[in-house]
C-alpha cells in the first residue's frame, strides 16, 4: 500500500522548483541537481522520508513518464529506424545482460551466476527521461533521438520482463549449498514466460489504445478527452500487471496509438494543445519528484560496503554497452551509413540509469518459497543504488560537454530563416495553385470549394504542429519542422486523390495537382539536420505572414474565403483569420489558443 506524506510532498516540490531555477543559474543538468538535492535533503532531515518502493514507482511515477514519451514518438520515425532499434533491444539487450553477468561472476565468484544475471538484468535498463533531457538541450538530430528513445523505452519493458523471469527461476529452483541450480525445463519455461508477458502486453496496448481512440472520435470535449488519456495511462498498467502481461509495453503501445492517431484524427487542435501541455507538466512534476526521491533513498553506508562491486559493475556496463553499440553500428553501416561514429559515442556514453533499476531492486522478494532469506539481497540492492548514482553523476556531468565537443549545435539563423521561407512558400503555393486553376476555368467551383476547405484544415494542422514544437522545446527542431511539412503535403496529395475518386475533379486536374505537390515534396531536404533555434514570433511571422499579403485565405470557422483588406475580420498571430460574426464571443483562437486581439480587427464602419 502506498503511504504518501502530503507535507513532505509539498516540501519536495518546493525544493524541486528551487533546484530548477538553481540548475539554470549554475548550468548544471537539472536531473543531476535533483539527485544531489535529494541526498542533501535526506542528510539534513528536511522532511519526513517518502519511501521509494515498487508500488510508488511502477503504479504512480512510471506510467506518466512512459505515456508522455510515447505520445511524442512518431510511428514513421520508429518504422524508419526499426532495424536499428530491434537490433539494440533484442540481441543487444540480451548480449549485454549476459556479458555483464559473466564478467561480474568472474570478478566476484562468491556470487552465483544466477545472481549476477539478476543484477545485470536490473542495472541494464537505461532511463529515457534522463537521456532525452540532455538530448533536447544539446540539439541532437531527431533521428538519433528517435533511436535512443525507442531503445530506452522498449529496453525498459523487456528488461522488466527478463527480471521477473529470472526471479521466478530463482524462486522455483532448489537451493543447494548457497547456489541455485536451474534445470533446462525451468529455463525453457522462463523463455516462454518472457515471450508471453511481452506479447500480451503489446496486444493489450493495441486493444485499449485503439478503443480509447474510437471513443475520442465520438466526443468533442477537451477535458473529457484528456481525462480518458489519464485513465488509460494509469489503468492499463494496473490491468496488465493483474493479467500477467507487461505493463510497461502496454502503456508504451497505447501511448503510441493515441499519439499517432488519436491526437491527429480524433482531436481538435486546441484539444491536442491542452493534452500536450497537461502531459508535459505532469512529466516534469513526476521527473522532479522521482529523482529527488532517488537521491533521498540512496543508502550511503550500503554503497561504501559494496564499493568495489559497484565500481566493477559500472565498468562492466560501460564495456558491454560499448561493445554492443559499436558492433551493431558496424552491422547497420555495412551498406548505408545510418549510425555515424559520433552518434555511436553519444549512445554509449548516454546510457544513464534511473528509476527502473531501483524499482526492480526494491521489488525482489525478501524470502524464497521455502521460507529462507533471498540470498545476496542487500548486496544487489546496494549495488543497484550505487550504479544508478554513479551513472547519473559521472556520465550526467560529462555528457553535455561531450555532445558539444562532438559538434551537436544548431545551424545559423540565416539557414533557419531560409527554411522558414521555404515552408511559407509551400503553404501559399498549394493554395495558390487551386485559385489559378479556377481562374483559368480548369477547376470547377465545386472542386475548388472542396479542396480549399481540405487544404485550409491541413494548413491549420501544420500551424498547430509548429506551435506544439515551440511549446515542447522553446524552438523548432529543423528535422521535425521539415517532417511536419512533408506530412502536410502528403495529406494534401491524399485529399486530391479523394477528390479525384469522388469525381469532384477531373483526372487531368488531379494529375496536375499531384505533380505540383510531388515537386514540392522533392524540394524538401531529406538530410538529417541538427536542431535549429527560432523564437515563436519569427516562426509564426515567417509561416503565417508570407511575403505575398494579398493571398486569399479562409475563415478558420466557416472556411469561406477572406480577401486581403476585407472588413469585419480578426487576425490571430498564428496566421488564422476569422469573420467577426463567426468568432462571436470566443476570446481565444481555436487553432493555437492564443488570446485574440479584437480591438485591432477590421471594422466595417471605420
Amino acid at each position: 500500500m502506498i503511504d504518501i506524506n502530503i507535507t513532505g510532498l509539498i516540501i519536495i516540490f518546493a525544493i524541486a522548483s528551487i533546484v530548477a531555477i538553481l540548475a539554470k543559474q549554475i548550468r548544471w543538468p537539472y536531473i543531476i541537481t535533483l539527485v544531489i538535492a535529494g541526498i542533501v535533503v535526506a542528510a539534513l532531515g528536511l522532511t519526513a522520508p517518502i519511501v521509494l518502493d515498487k508500488d510508488l514507482i511502477f503504479h504512480i511515477l512510471l506510467p506518466p513518464l512512459l505515456f508522455e514519451g510515447a505520445l511524442h514518438m512518431r510511428l514513421g520515425h520508429l518504422k524508419e529506424n526499426a532495424k536499428i532499434i530491434i537490433l539494440l533491444v533484442l540481441p543487444g539487450l540480451m548480449l549485454s545482460v549476459f556479458l555483464v553477468a559473466f564478467l561480474l561472476h568472474i570478478a566476484f565468484p562468491i556470487l552465483p551466476f544466477i545472481f549476477t544475471l539478476l543484477l545485470a538484468a536490473i542495472i541494464i535498463p537505461t532511463d529515457p527521461a534522463a537521456i532525452l533531457a540532455f538530448y533536447k538541450k544539446s540539439k541532437v538530430p531527431k533521428k538519433l533521438r528517435s533511436i535512443v528513445e525507442g531503445e530506452s523505452i522498449f529496453d525498459d519493458g523487456l528488461a522488466i520482463v527478463l527480471f521477473n523471469v529470472i526471479v521466478g527461476v530463482i524462486l522455483v529452483s532448489q537451493m543447494s549449498g548457497g547456489f541455485v541450480s536451474a534445470g533446462s525445463g525451468e529455463i525453457l519455461g522462463g523463455i516462454g514466460e518472457f515471450i508471453k508477458l511481452s506479447f500480451f502486453g503489446i496486444m493489450l496496448g493495441v486493444f485499449m489504445g485503439y478503443g480509447a481512440y474510437l471513443i475520442m472520435r465520438r466526443i468533442d470535449d477537451k477535458f473529457t478527452e484528456v481525462m480518458i488519456t489519464v485513465i488509460l495511462a494509469f489503468g492499463i498498467f494496473a490491468i496488465a500487471e493483474a493479467l500477467g502481461a507487461s505493463g510497461v509495453l502496454a502503456v508504451v503501445v497505447s501511448g503510441l496509438i493515441l499519439g499517432n492517431y488519436g491526437t491527429r484524427f480524433a482531436m481538435a487542435p486546441s484539444t491536442r494543445m491542452s493534452l500536450v501541455n497537461f502531459w508535459s507538466f505532469l512529466a516534469f512534476g513526476v521527473t522532479s519528484l522521482l529523482f529527488i526521491l532517488v537521491g533521498m533513498s540512496v543508502g550511503l553506508q550500503g554503497i561504501m560496503d559494496n564499493l568495489w562491486l559497484i565500481i566493477v559493475s559500472v565498468l562492466c556496463l560501460w564495456l558491454a554497452r560499448a561493445l554492443m553499440i559499436f558492433f551493431i553500428g558496424k552491422i547497420v553501416n555495412r551498406r548505408k551509413r545510418e549510425l555515424p561514429r559520433k552518434w555511436q559515442v553519444t549512445m554509449w556514453w548516454g546510457g544513464l540509469r534511473g528509476a527502473i533499476p531501483i524499482a526492480l531492486a526494491l521489488s525482489i522478494p525478501a524470502v524464497l518459497l521455502d521460507g529462507t532469506d533471498f540470498p545476496h539481497l542487500e548486496t544487489i540492492q546496494a549495488a543497484t543504488f550505487g550504479v544508478v548514482l554513479a551513472t547519473l553523476i559521472v556520465q550526467g556531468l560529462t555528457l553535455r560537454p561531450m555532445l558539444r565537443k562532438l559538434g551537436f549545435a544548431g545551424t545559423s539563423k540565416k539557414e533557419a530563416e531560409e527554411e522558414e521561407k521555404k515552408v511559407a512558400a509551400l503553404l501559399v503555393d498549394t493554395m495558390g495553385e487551386l485559385e489559378t486553376l479556377q481562374e483559368d476555368g480548369e477547376l470547377s467551383k465545386e472542386g475548388y470549394d472542396w479542396l480549399t476547405a481540405k487544404y485550409a484544415g491541413i494548413n491549420s494542422q501544420l500551424l498547430t504542429e509548429l506551435g506544439l514544437l515551440i511549446n515542447e522545446h522553446g524552438f523548432i527542431p529543423k528535422e521535425e519542422y521539415t517532417f511536419a511539412v512533408k506530412e502536410t503535403l502528403e495529406a494534401k496529395k491524399n485529399a486530391v486523390k479523394d477528390a479525384w475518386a469522388k469525381s469532384w475533379i477531373s483526372g487531368a486536374i488531379g494529375e496536375k495537382l499531384i505533380f505540383e505537390i510531388e515537386g514540392q515534396l522533392t524540394s524538401l531536404s531529406t538530410e538529417t539536420a541538427d536542431l535549429v533555434q527560432r523564437t515563436p514570433a519569427e516562426v509564426f511571422r515567417s509561416v503565417a505572414r508570407p511575403e505575398s499579403e494579398d493571398i486569399e485565405r479562409s475563415c478558420g470557422i466557416c472556411l469561406e474565403s477572406i480577401k486581403s483588406g476585407e472588413a469585419g475580420v480578426i487576425n490571430c498571430r498564428c496566421g488564422t483569420v476569422f469573420h467577426q460574426m463567426c468568432i462571436g464571443d470566443i476570446d481565444r483562437c481555436p487553432i493555437c489558443i492564443a488570446v485574440l486581439d479584437k480591438a485591432t480587427s477590421s471594422n466595417p464602419e471605420s
